[in-house]
C-alpha cells in the first residue's frame, strides 16, 4: 500500500479530485492501491462523499480517510493568491502520528504512472526528498536571492527542490521536532512560503527525485531543457521527464481557470473522458487563452486577468 496526502481548502475540492482520480487510474499495475490522506478544514465535510466515490468507483482496495486541518496558520504569511493550506504540509508528521513516510502531493497535479518508483526510495538517513524546481535557473535564482531572506538561500542554487511532491520522513521530522521553528517562519514574508521554509531548514537532509515526478506544466519543452544546459539535471533525465512524465504539475495558471495554459490538453484530454469529474466544471465559460510564444506574451498584457 502506497500512502499520500493531500492538503486542500474548499476552493481546491474540484481538482483535488481530479489528482486523486488520475493517481488511481494510471498506477499501471493491478497491485499497486493507494492510501490516501486528505487533510482539509471543516467547511469542506460536504465533498467527502464526492471524493470517497471518486476513490470507490477507481479502486475498492485503495482508501481514502480525512483529517481535521489544524488552525495553527491564522497568521501565516499569504501571497500569489496561495491560501494557508500550502503550509499543512509542515504539520503532517504531527496529524498523521500512526505513519513513519508519506507522499506528499500538491492537487494542482494530474498523475500519469504510478508513484512506486517514489515509494520504494531510501529516505532513512534524509528528513524528505523532492524534484529540483525551475527556481534553480540561473535568472530565476538572481531574483530569488535579491528577496529580503537571500542570504538564507546561499549555496541552495542547484539543489533547491518544489515542495509539490514530496517524500517525506515524518519519523525523522518528529525527531528534529521543527515544530515551533516552521511556526515562526510561517508568518515571515517568505516569497515561496513552505517550499521556501523546508529548503533552508533542511538543506542538508533533502535527497532528490527524477525530474518526470514533477514535471512543470508551464515550462516549454526549450525551457524544460534549461534544466541540461544549466547541469541542473541531466540531458537524459530531462528528455525522460518531458516524454515520459509520471506527475504534471500545473504551477503556473491553472487549465481550469484557462484552458489554453501550456500541457492544459492533456488535464481537459483526462477530464473530458471521465463522466464523474467532467461534471463538475463548466468547460464552456472557461477562457482558451494561451500562456507560451506570442501570443502569450500578448496575452500578459492585456488589461484584464485569466
Amino acid at each position: 500500500m502506497i500512502e499520500i496526502a493531500f492538503c486542500f481548502d474548499r476552493k481546491m475540492v474540484h481538482p483535488a479530485c481530479v489528482a486523486i482520480g488520475s493517481l488511481l487510474d494510471n498506477k499501471q499495475d493491478e497491485e499497486i492501491h493507494y492510501e490516501i490522506s486528505c487533510i482539509c478544514p471543516e467547511d469542506t465535510k460536504q465533498y467527502r462523499e464526492m471524493l470517497e466515490n471518486v476513490v470507490e468507483k477507481r479502486d475498492k482496495q485503495s482508501k481514502i480517510k480525512f483529517y481535521p486541518a489544524p488552525e495553527k496558520f491564522g497568521d501565516a504569511f499569504e501571497i500569489r493568491d496561495i491560501s494557508v493550506s500550502a503550509y499543512l504540509r509542515l504539520l503532517l508528521h504531527r496529524i498523521l502520528e500512526d505513519k513513519e513516510r508519506i507522499i506528499y502531493a500538491d492537487v494542482d497535479v494530474l498523475f500519469l504512472d504510478s508513484l512506486k518508483g517514489i515509494w520504494n526510495r531510501d529516505i532513512s538517513d534524509a528528513l524528505l526528498a523532492g524534484v529540483k524546481g525551475a527556481n534553480n535557473f540561473q535568472d530565476k535564482w538572481k531574483e530569488c536571492i535579491q528577496r529580503s531572506y537571500g542570504k538564507e538561500l546561499q549555496g541552495l542554487q542547484g539543489n533547491y527542490i518544489n515542495s509539490g511532491i514530496l517524500l517525506m520522513n515524518l519519523k525523522a521530522i518528529r525527531l528534529e521536532n521543527p515544530d515551533s521553528r516552521w511556526l515562526e517562519m510561517s508568518k515571515m514574508q517568505y516569497h515561496y512560503q513552505d517550499q521556501d521554509i523546508l529548503n533552508i531548514t533542511c538543506r542538508e537532509h533533502i535527497k532528490y527525485l527524477d525530474l518526470r515526478y514533477n514535471v512543470f506544466a508551464h515550462l516549454t519543452k526549450k525551457e524544460f531543457m534549461r534544466f541540461a544546459g544549466e547541469e541542473i539535471c541531466s540531458e537524459s533525465e530531462c528528455t525522460d521527464a518531458i516524454e515520459h512524465p509520471a506527475v504534471l504539475h500545473y504551477t503556473g495558471p491553472k487549465p481550469w481557470k484557462n484552458r489554453g495554459v501550456n500541457r492544459a490538453k492533456e488535464w481537459w484530454s483526462y477530464v473530458d473522458l471521465q463522466e464523474d469529474l467532467c461534471r463538475l466544471f463548466d468547460k464552456s465559460r472557461i477562457p482558451k487563452w494561451k500562456t507560451t510564444g506570442l501570443a502569450g506574451k500578448l496575452n500578459r498584457h492585456l488589461p484584464f486577468k485569466i
